[in-house]
């Protein structure tokens, strides 16, 4: 296997402390005597004091090593087993955390993750355009994310996806087919659940599409709730999302919503069809502010060029 274009890390330089904060945080009994302890109201608002102040962890530590030794054991254990797996954890104040991400500024009682798991272990710095898109597309949805993901290859963006089927992995192939790298973030890595399409991508590209999550394993949460929360890291690592074809109360509605929000750059595909539900979703969103309409690919193209000459100095 080629690993050639990503920048691979070190699986075994584990944060320990952060990966038992990880999931201090995933419990609300014991969040919530944590944060009374060390005197913050949330996860982001201790993860800007940690930003600000690094030497934070070595208290931090000391508090969970004096009144929470099971998650710190949990966590050493867990550890290993992402170093036989090949599985980095990237912390939130590491330079391979999404710096998009780590800027990205929710509402209480959403926060930032405190890391990501990546397998294979590589860097996710970086620039990332999000497809988003319904799971049950047409011809002309499948034949327009695909165009999309060879444009955001070309472009020099990573794409990053759900790695749902249909819209996703149609636009990751296209990515794929033009020589780019696709992230795709699922609600949790261990057991990996990918339907049919999803699961033949990975096997034949496997080497080019990184899988990544705030959670290795999957936590004891409704996977309804997982895989809404999964949609803020899209949003949140990406200078741009695209919709392609989504439904006006489909999962990607969930995605648009976070977009809005938040502030992030959105772009929605005109639908050719004026009849068609996925032309009343287009409808819904397109009005809003920083939302750009599409007629077509060359308008996505012109986009991308703009969207590139923001970062030059």
């Amino acid at each position: 296997m080629s690993l050639a274009k990503w920048r691979l890390i070190e699986a075994g330089e584990l944060d320990i402390t952060t990966i038992a904060l990880s999931n201090l945080a995933t419990s609300k009994h014991r969040w919530l005597e944590f944060r009374k302890l060390v005197g913050v109201n949330n996860v982001d608002e201790l993860i800007d004091r940690i930003l600000a102040n690094r030497s934070l962890l070595g208290e931090i530590r000391k508090v969970i090593y004096a009144r929470y030794r099971g998650a710190l054991d949990e966590a050493v254990v867990l550890a290993e087993e992402l170093k036989r797996e090949g599985v980095a954890f990237i912390p939130f104040y590491s330079p391979d955390y999404p710096e998009a991400l780590r800027r990205y500024r929710l509402e209480a009682p959403v926060y930032r993750p405190l890391g990501l798991y990546v397998r294979p272990p590589v860097s996710l710095h970086g620039r990332f355009v999000g497809v988003v898109g319904t799971r049950s597309c047409s011809e002309w949805g499948r034949r327009v994310a695909w165009e999309t993901g060879r444009l955001v290859a070309q472009a020099g963006f990573t794409l990053v996806t759900g790695l749902a089927e249909c819209i996703d992995t149609s636009a990751t192939l296209g990515a794929l087919e033009a020589g780019g790298l696709a992230v795709s973030i699922r609600p949790w890595l261990k057991p990996l659940q990918l339907p049919g399409e999803s699961r033949r991508l990975l096997e034949a590209y496997g080497d080019r599409i990184a899988l990544d999550s705030e959670h290795y394993i999957k936590p004891p949460v409704s996977p309804k709730t997982l895989y809404y929360m999964r949609n803020r890291i899209i949003a949140g690592m990406s200078d741009l999302v695209i919709v392609v074809e989504a439904r006006p109360e489909g999962g990607s509605m969930h995605q648009i919503t976070w977009s809005i929000r938040y502030g992030k750059r959105l772009a929605i595909y005109e639908h050719p069809d004026p009849k068609s539900e996925y032309y009343k979703a287009y409808q819904r969103y397109r009005s809003y502010s920083r939302t750009v309409t599409l007629k077509t690919t060359e308008d996505l193209g012109e986009l991308l060029e703009t969207l590139r000459a923001l970062a030059k100095p």
